[in-house]
């Protein structure tokens, strides 16, 4: 609809006035002195679209490049230029009366007086909730947030019907931002499964209820000494050889390991221990060993005599910690030591380097280490030597510890796919988001990309993506589509419907205002003057006085609207006659008058026009009449119209004006009126 009428058109004569002249018309911006005189007297008001070359036109002008220098705009003025609309301080106000002035301009030539109503392109701006969730915090989550939901050791890495993830993102999101602020967002990754995780828990043995009688068995424990062919396990209820034979590294363990080993329980030489078939590292620690058993000569014999009767029939002997103070008479393949007023002889099993690297034949030490079995004569069934896997000499660790690792236990396997969510901070706590449709990272996948979109990605694919998801869009719904568009970031796009396509709301608007040449200059002037001749069916009296008929037909009944149609009575307009007929004579013939005084109907039938309808019709016929930033003068529309009073013979026909000043979104506020003799009061 258009934004303003004006009494008269651009005269012919002046347009080819002006094509006549237009090879020289650049002196006039840039030839000092060089005056173009008016063409046409007549020229008054004339409407013009600004195109893509005359923002390029605006962009070249000096006086526009010194203006934008001034302010340090000179890359906003260019890039006005290049996409064809005002930004930031490159204001419509301040630069169009530069291109006006300038021969670029076709009527630049307009004499004082005339007006101009401009259509021009104005970046805003998108909507606030795109720029709120571009701010979005984008967070993936982490293991411990799936051990929240499921719990340390079984868990699973997805949500599932029993665990949606509805009833856990917000607990999940409030511990990762603990300082959210009130219309945050946060898009959030995740993982879902259709079925529940079926969670098949290891029963863990703990050592003190290992029997060497081939049963299998699963320990959960640390590696708190290393020998040649196996490693010594301690939980906290004992320790046990782990014995995997010649086929041991031992350079790949160390004192800490937590190791979860499954194998059967036997024994060797009377000590227990474990034939593993399995066995995994979860963690690691810095082991802290117990305080070790101090051996006496009497108590050296005593275990050798233990492991050596546990040799000879069908139990086993835990490992036990102890330390001793020995000599030691071979170190080679063999390493053994006297313990002083022992009966029996010390060995240590299965020795590595490490442990040969700190200690001397003939030497006396003290050492702290597991004794774990016993070798016995095969005639006599006697103790031979007490076996001992040794973790330090004089204070000096054989085997160093390993570095931390924590515990991760091992997600259960599900089938999964990957999900999202939007949600918002209400300033108590995270809620889903409905105000964006959300992309999910299924649908990405399924346009072509991984992950996420492109801003320019998502501008090529999501038109098409719109119309197969939305398929029964009316004409001009509008949806707001929130993607992601990185590793760590968000996006949101608005897309109105135009009845075929979706469009990309770009943040530009197309806006209209009103400038006036006044004594040479042009002079921003959002003023609208309107006059409405009492000529029938005329093109200015249908726009401005049909709404009103609609309107009085709608919500305050038939009884006021003539037998045509055309006409209503509760305000006196017509759309037929191009007037306002305040005549009491005929109102009176209209079922709603019937009971009202005579002497007051003409005065409420005005009160009506300037109060309800007219006001009305304006904000129909200029839907962006608004306050303007920046510019503080009232702004202004007069109506003049014709008014009909039959009762008056001598004079039916007078001419009267009203005027409104624009309060805000289409709000109109009577300020003057012929009708009630000239301003209007508070």
């Amino acid at each position: 609809m258009k934004q303003n009428i004006f009494n008269v058109l651009l005269a012919c004569g002046a347009v080819a006035a002006l094509s006549a002249c237009s090879e020289n018309s650049w002196n006039k911006d840039y030839l000092d002195g060089f005056e173009v005189p008016p063409v046409n007297s007549e020229v008054k008001a004339t409407e013009y679209t600004m195109t893509a070359d005359d923002y390029k036109a605006l962009a070249d002008l000096i006086s526009a490049k010194d203006a934008a220098a001034e302010t340090g705009d000179e890359k906003t003025l260019a890039n006005v230029g290049e996409n064809g609309y005002f930004m930031g301080n490159i204001t419509a106000q301040k630069y169009v009366p530069m291109f006006l002035s300038s021969s670029s301009f076709p009527y630049f030539v307009a004499n004082d007086g005339s007006t101009v109503l401009l259509t021009y392109k104005q970046s805003v701006g998108l909507p606030e909730i795109c720029n709120e969730i571009y701010k979005a915090s984008v967070y993936t989550l982490t293991n411990d947030d799936y051990k929240s939901v499921w719990g340390e050791t079984n868990y699973a890495l997805a949500f599932s019907p029993s665990c949606p993830a509805a009833s856990y993102l917000p607990m999940i999101l409030t511990k990762q931002y603990p300082g959210a602020e009130s219309g945050q967002y946060a898009l959030v990754n995740f993982n879902v499964s259709d079925k529940d995780p079926e969670f098949n828990p290891v029963q863990i043995t703990p050592v003190k209820d290992v029997t060497p009688n081939s049963a299998s068995y699963t320990l959960d424990g640390y590696v708190t000494a290393i020998c040649k062919q196996g490693y010594i396990l301690s939980d906290n209820t004992g320790s046990v050889l782990i014995y995997y034979g010649s086929s041991f590294d031992a350079s790949k363990y160390l004192i800490g390991m937590r190791m979860q080993v499954s194998g059967k329980g036997s024994k060797y030489n009377g000590g227990l221990q474990i034939s593993p078939s399995d066995e995994i590292e979860i963690a690691a620690v810095t082991y802290n060993y117990p305080s070790p058993e101090t051996l006496t000569a009497a108590s050296f014999d005593a275990y050798a005599l233990q492991y050596a009767e546990a040799n000879n029939n069908s139990t086993g002997i835990a490992a036990k910690y102890v330390k001793a103070d020995v000599t030691f008479t071979s170190v080679g393949n063999y390493v053994n030591f006297k313990f002083d007023g022992a009966t029996y002889t010390g060995s240590a099993y299965q020795a590595t380097d490490p442990l040969k690297a700190l200690i001397e034949n003939n030497k006396s030490y003290t050492i702290e280490g597991y004794v774990m079995s016993a070798n016995t004569d095969r005639t006599t069934k006697a103790p031979t030597y007490l076996n001992f896997i040794i973790t330090s000499v004089n204070g000096k660790a054989v085997y160093g510890n390993a570095p931390e690792k924590p515990f991760e236990a091992a997600p259960v396997d599900v089938e999964k796919f990957a999900d999202n969510a939007l949600y918002k901070f209400d300033g108590t706590k995270w809620v889903a988001s409905t105000e964006a449709y959300l992309i999910s990272p299924m649908q990405i996948k399924e346009m072509g990309y991984s992950g996420s979109l492109s801003k320019t990605n998502a501008a090529r694919v999501l038109p098409i993506f719109m119309k197969q998801t939305f398929p029964y869009a009316a004409e001009g719904d509008a949806k707001y589509i929130a993607y992601q568009s990185g590793a760590k970031y968000a996006n949101c796009d608005q897309y109105v419907y135009n009845g075929s396509e979706w469009i990309l709301n770009n943040g530009v608007e197309v806006k209209t205002g009103q400038w006036a040449r006044i004594k040479g200059d042009w002079i921003f002037n959002p003023d609208v003057t309107i006059s409405i001749p009492a000529v029938r069916n005329s093109e200015i009296g249908t726009q401005i006085y049909k709404p009103i008929v609609d309107w009085v037909k709608a919500n305050k009944g038939t009884g006021y609207i003539d037998s045509y149609g055309n006409s209503e009575f509760y305000s006196g307009a017509s759309y037929y006659y191009c007037n306002v007929n305040v005549s009491v004579k005929t109102a009176m013939g209209y079922s709603p008058w019937a009971n009202t005084p005579e002497n007051e109907i003409q005065n409420q039938m005005k009160h009506n026009f300037l109060y309800e309808t007219l006001p009305y019709s304006l904000k129909e016929n200029y839907p962006n009449a608004n306050l303007i930033d920046g510019y503080t003068d009232p702004i202004i529309y007069e109506v003049s119209y014709v008014t009909y009073d039959n009762g008056k013979p001598e004079n039916q026909n007078t001419n009267d004006t009203v005027r409104y000043e624009v309060t805000g979104p289409g709000q109109f506020k009577l300020i003057y009126s012929t009708w009630l003799g000239g301003k209007v009061s508070e």
